[in-house]
C-alpha cells in the first residue's frame, strides 16, 4: 500500500486585510467629518454629489448657526411688528354703551344667531373688525362689529360700542 500525500489547499491572505482597511477608513471618515465640522453622513452627501457633479448644501454647524440666528431674527421683528400694529388700532378697545344692563355677544353677525354671552353694559371690548355692509336693524343704520370679550369672540352691533 503506498502512501499518497494529501494535497493541502493554500489559505488565502485576503481576509486578513478586510478589517484593518475598514478600521482605517472608518477612522479617516471621523477625523475628516471633525476636521470640517460636518457629520460624517453630510460628507458622504458631499462625496456622492461631487462624484456625480452636482453640488450638495450641507451646512456645517457655524453655518447652520447663522442661518437660526438670522430666521429668530426675522421672527422677533415681525412679532414686535405685529405688537405695534395692534396698538396703533385706531379701533383697539371700545366700551359697550346700552340702554340695557347687557349686549348680546352673537355667534354669526345677525338676530337669529346664538347668544355666546352677555356683557355688561360700560365693559371694555377689543374690536377686532367691523363687518363691510351697512345694515338697519331696528330703525337703526350700522353694522355689525366683531369683538373679543372675556376671552370669547363674537358679533355686536357696532352701535351699541364707543370707541375709545
Amino acid at each position: 500500500m503506498g502512501y499518497k500525500k494529501k494535497k493541502r489547499k493554500k489559505e488565502s491572505n485576503n481576509g486578513k486585510y478586510i478589517l484593518p482597511l475598514l478600521l482605517f477608513l472608518v477612522t479617516s471618515w471621523s477625523i475628516i467629518s471633525s476636521v470640517k465640522d460636518k457629520s460624517p453622513t453630510a460628507l458622504i452627501a458631499d462625496a456622492y454629489g461631487w462624484i456625480l457633479g452636482k453640488e450638495v448644501s450641507n451646512p456645517n454647524k457655524a453655518e447652520l448657526k447663522v442661518i437660526i440666528d438670522q430666521k429668530s431674527y426675522l421672527i422677533d421683528s415681525l412679532s414686535n411688528t405685529i405688537e405695534e400694529l395692534q396698538d396703533k388700532s385706531p379701533y383697539r378697545t371700545a366700551i359697550v354703551n346700552t340702554t340695557a344692563n347687557e349686549l348680546n355677544l352673537r355667534s354669526q353677525p345677525n338676530l337669529s344667531s346664538e347668544v355666546v354671552i352677555k356683557i355688561p353694559d360700560s365693559s371694555a371690548v377689543k374690536i377686532l373688525y367691523f363687518d363691510e355692509e351697512v345694515l338697519v336693524l331696528e330703525g337703526e343704520t350700522g353694522k355689525w362689529c366683531k369683538i373679543r370679550y372675556a376671552d370669547k369672540e363674537g358679533w355686536v352691533w357696532g352701535n351699541y360700542l364707543l370707541l375709545e
